[in-house]
């Protein structure tokens, strides 16, 4: 993606202290972490992000971040990636309160690469997006 992604900010909440923060760093994405959805949310609210990744295996209130952020006017813009466990029925719950995708996840593992391809693929279609408006 270039230098399209160099500007653009995400907020993943997490509490794994192996979460591979350096990686997404790496691609010149400014990241910052929130250890749980209360102070997720209080991130967003002074500092909007492009993207909230919301790690379920730890978030237990992460369906309720996703409701509050969608019912926030100056958050509506705001992707929301989930990371859950399959067959736990949360990427159902995720997709169904607003999340815009899911990657699986196992509760203590995630895959890096994976992640960083679901990251690119959401922020490169909010940029074509955003293009396509400035048309």
């Amino acid at each position: 993606l270039g230098n399209s992604m160099s500007e653009q900010r995400i907020l993943i909440v997490t509490d794994r202290p192996d979460f591979p923060r350096a990686a997404l760093e790496r691609l010149g994405l400014a990241v910052t972490i929130a250890a749980d959805g209360e102070v997720a949310f209080d991130k967003l609210l002074g500092a909007p992000c492009d993207l909230l990744a919301i790690d379920f295996a730890l978030a237990h209130n992460g369906i309720d971040l996703i409701k509050r952020v969608r019912a926030t006017p100056q958050l509506t813009g705001i992707l929301v990636l989930v990371l859950a466990e399959w067959g736990t029925g949360e990427p159902t719950l995720a997709l169904a309160a607003g999340a815009d995708a899911y990657e699986p996840s196992e509760t203590r593992l995630i895959d890096p690469e994976r992640l960083i391809t679901s990251i690119e693929r959401l922020l490169s279609r909010q940029v074509a997006a955003a293009k396509q408006q400035s048309l």
